[in-house]
């Protein structure tokens, strides 16, 4: 049995060779997917780390204004995109230690390009079962 990979010549005048179909791919998305796509989706933030932001926010909220809610268990989160760059609003639920059912919206924004440091990212708004905690930044 042939590798697949390897190359299958024969002559008709001249050497004519045929690659995998891999082979001819990898070539065709090597030519015409542009480099700056490429390197633009090394920069963006996965959005498991948007959301790990967003509740990082929702927690520093409570353990700075409110001496009631020490613990925190969030729920499954989403992100809703945005028309600015490096901006994300993330809607999501949790429970305090007094198993309340909460709901937040986080409207933040990566202020540097070390997504993976919370100095880099700024809580814009931020509002807690519709009451606005925090309002600063341009209008979403």
């Amino acid at each position: 049995m042939r590798d697949p990979d390897q190359k299958e010549c024969y002559s008709l005048g001249r050497v004519v060779c045929h690659y995998s179909s891999m082979n001819i791919l990898i070539a065709v998305l090597i030519w015409f997917v542009p480099t700056e796509w490429v390197i633009a989706q090394i920069d963006t933030p996965p959005q498991s780390t948007v959301i790990a932001m967003a509740q990082h926010f929702v927690q520093e909220h409570f353990m700075h204004e409110s001496i009631d809610h020490y613990h925190i268990e969030f729920d499954i989160a989403y992100i809703h995109p945005q028309p600015q760059p490096d901006f994300w609003a993330v809607v999501g639920g949790f429970v305090s230690d007094q198993n309340i059912a909460n709901t937040y919206v986080a409207a933040l924004r990566l202020i540097c390009p070390q997504f993976n440091k919370v100095e880099c990212w700024r809580l814009d708004k931020l509002a807690i079962n519709r009451a606005i905690i925090r309002n600063r930044g341009d209008p979403v």
